[in-house]
């Protein structure tokens, strides 16, 4: 069985968190999940897009007690400078369930468009972590993971600017077809919360300020 097949099945049941790289922050699985799925449904047609960052595999399976830091590692350095995204784009039917149409995936970058990889430019270490991905994912959500595509992005565009990183600040532009997904950035599960001095919540970590009396927030020591 290949590594990526054993890596894969633990990382289903895993529950895992890490410590963020940033700010010494735990990052929640779950957390870090809503911020990467985004979903939309119009009519009969929903599309859906998941972002899996490097970053990802780690908050995924540090925890793991069969998984060790060298796996973890090996998974990093091969997904080094390269982020792999899923796409669905189906049409649903009572009758016929799911129907899949074509997606195409671009992403915007100070006016540039940025394309995916294709399947010939694509690291064979990326591939076969794609293959293994697509039918465990599949097993897991159904007919909506059978819609899924794979797409892999680099990260570095050619003047070494980090195009795709989820520490990047603004947002980074997603197009699938004519639709829209945005991400804010930093993604807020991977950003220390910070605490709002008047009753103490902890507030998400890109606000400045608290939404609620108005006053600055305050960075955890």
């Amino acid at each position: 069985m290949s590594i990526y097949r054993i890596v894969i099945a633990i990382f289903i049941l895993s529950t895992a968190t890490i410590t963020a790289q940033k700010k010494a922050e735990k990052v929640e699985l779950i957390d870090m999940a809503k911020d990467l799925i985004i979903t939309k449904k119009q009519e009969s047609n929903i599309k859906q897009i998941w972002w899996i960052p490097s970053e990802y595999w780690r908050v995924a399976l540090t925890d793991s007690p069969d998984i060790g830091e060298e796996i973890i590692t090996d998974i990093e350095t091969k997904l080094v400078g390269y982020s792999i995204f899923s796409v669905v784009n189906s049409d649903i039917s009572p009758f016929t369930g799911f129907k899949k149409r074509d997606a195409t995936i671009t992403i915007i970058h100070h006016n540039e468009i940025l394309s995916p990889l294709t399947e010939e430019e694509i690291p064979a270490d990326i591939k076969e972590l794609v293959d293994v991905f697509r039918p465990t994912l599949a097993s897991m959500v159904g007919q909506l993971g059978e819609q899924m595509v794979f797409y892999v992005f680099k990260n570095e565009l050619e003047d070494g600017t980090t195009a795709i990183s989820p520490y990047n600040t603004g947002k980074l532009y997603v197009k699938v077809n004519d639709e829209d997904f945005n991400y804010r950035l930093p993604l807020q599960s991977m950003v220390a919360k910070k605490k709002c001095p008047e009753d103490q919540e902890l507030l998400n970590g890109n606000w400045d300020y608290c939404p609620w009396h108005g006053i600055q927030l305050i960075e955890q020591k």
